[in-house]
Parts: C-alpha cells; sequence; structure tokens
C-alpha cells in the first residue's frame, strides 16, 4: 500500500522550493525550517515506492489504482492517490504524482495539472502552501484547508521534470535538456494516468502551473494538441492556465 508520509512531503517541499517569489515563500516556511531538527518523527517507515507502470501495462489497473490509495496520513481524511509513472526504461526515468479526486461531483469536475515554476520547484508547494486540500502548521501536523481548489477540481500534481521533487531517473540522460523533452514525458505520465483512472478520462483536462511552469505548460498543452488526432488515450483538453509565467522574457 501507497505509504506516504508527512516529513517525506516537507523534506520536498523545503528542498526544492522554487526561487521565483522567495522572499514572500520563504519567509512562509522559514519557521518550519529552522525548527525541522527538532520536529522530525522518531519512526515511521515510507515503505517502497509504488511504481504503477507495471500494472497498466500488464492490465490490472484495478489492483494498481487500489494500491496507490493513500493511507495512514495524519491529518484530515482526504481521498488520494499516489504513485511512480515511468516515462523512459532505457534511464528508468519516473514521474511522481499525486492525484486529489474533486470533493464535490468527481464525476463531472474538471481536471487540473498542476505544474510548479523553479525550474526544479516541486508541485507538493503547490499543495500544501497554495491550494491543496492541505496545510502544513508549524509543529509539522497538517490541517485542512478552507478554501482549496480541491473542492470543485480533481488536482493532479507532477513532480516535474524528472529530477525535481521525488520524480527521478537513474541515468544523467533521463534528464530533460529542452521543453521537448518536458512535454514528451509529462504526456506519457498523462496517458498513463488516464488508463489508470479511467473514469477521468472524459472530463475537461486543463494544463496548470506558475512561474517557470509558463514554459512547461505550453510544452505540455502542444503536446496533447499535437498527439490527440490520433493517440489510442484521447485527452479532453480544454485549454491552460498560467500565473506569473516565465513564457519568453524577450516578449512578455
Amino acid at each position: 500500500m501507497c505509504k506516504i508520509t508527512a516529513l517525506l512531503a516537507l523534506l520536498s517541499l523545503i528542498f526544492s522550493l522554487e526561487l521565483s517569489s522567495c522572499h514572500v515563500r520563504w519567509s512562509a516556511m522559514g519557521s518550519i525550517f529552522r525548527r525541522l531538527k527538532y520536529a522530525l518523527p522518531s519512526q515511521g517507515d515510507p515503505g517502497q515506492p509504488l511504481f504503477l507502470t507495471p500494472y497498466i501495462e500488464s492490465g490490472e489497473t484495478e489492483e494498481g489504482r487500489q494500491l496507490s490509495l493513500v493511507e495512514h496520513l495524519p491529518g484530515p481524511n482526504v481521498k488520494s492517490y499516489s504513485g511512480y509513472l515511468t516515462v523512459n526504461k532505457t534511464y528508468n526515468s519516473n514521474l511522481f504524482f499525486w492525484f486529489f479526486p474533486a470533493q464535490f461531483q468527481p464525476e463531472k469536475a474538471p481536471v487540473l495539472l498542476w505544474l510548479q515554476g523553479g525550474p526544479g520547484g516541486t508541485s507538493m508547494f503547490g499543495l500544501f502552501v497554495e491550494h491543496g486540500p492541505y496545510v502544513v502548521q508549524k509543529n509539522l501536523s497538517l490541517t485542512e484547508r478552507k478554501f482549496p481548489w480541491t473542492s470543485k477540481f480533481s488536482m493532479l500534481y507532477i513532480d516535474n521534470p524528472v529530477g525535481t521533487g521525488f520524480s527521478f531517473t537513474d541515468d544523467p540522460k533521463g534528464y530533460a535538456k529542452n521543453e521537448d523533452d518536458v512535454g514528451r514525458d509529462l504526456y506519457s505520465a498523462i496517458v498513463q494516468f488516464f488508463q489508470l483512472f479511467p473514469d477521468y478520462q472524459k472530463n475537461d483536462f486543463y494544463a496548470t502551473g506558475e512561474s517557470y511552469a509558463g514554459k512547461y505548460v505550453p510544452a505540455i498543452g502542444y503536446y496533447i494538441h499535437s498527439n490527440n488526432p490520433t493517440a489510442k488515450i484521447k485527452i479532453n483538453f480544454k485549454g491552460v492556465a498560467i500565473g506569473d509565467g516565465l513564457c519568453d522574457p524577450e516578449v512578455v
């Protein structure tokens, strides 16, 4: 069973904070960072990574979906799923995702992909600090956000590109070198996601993000738009949303 501890999420959050607007964001997290050595849990096994691609390829999506259900997370009881999707077998490149179905009418709610900027900022920052269902308190406990995006949208947080947050590769050649690589890896992950969660495939889909994701979001948007006409797994792509985005500094 996929286990995600608050400690792991916080470590990814702290060490992968994006640099943009850092004077505001570091002030929000600074006290937690200073307290961290005193507040770490003394025990708890995070378990082994859950690689879901083998379940998808073997047609065991129901088992993979059940294994990805997040349990034993301290704090509010919010249904979610998490794990790894392999996007390059040659280099064993894997993207980490955490998916939260909408709290109201998930069968109709749009699915939003969220990508943090940086580059190198974990999307767990958006989850815990900006708009996810959880808020991290100074004592490292989790409380429920009053107005999360997950109330009306199904949120798919992906640590992107490979090497960011929990996403990893076994070979330096597996790292993205340009936005084409970013789009390709994200597209592979999203297609696998909808194979794992087919009930959401017909829902409206939006690619969203902020800061340096002003480059990531158009990359995945273009990749979906280009591949959708001939793809076996079609994505109901409706648009993109970019906040304070770095797209083309010479033009914007």
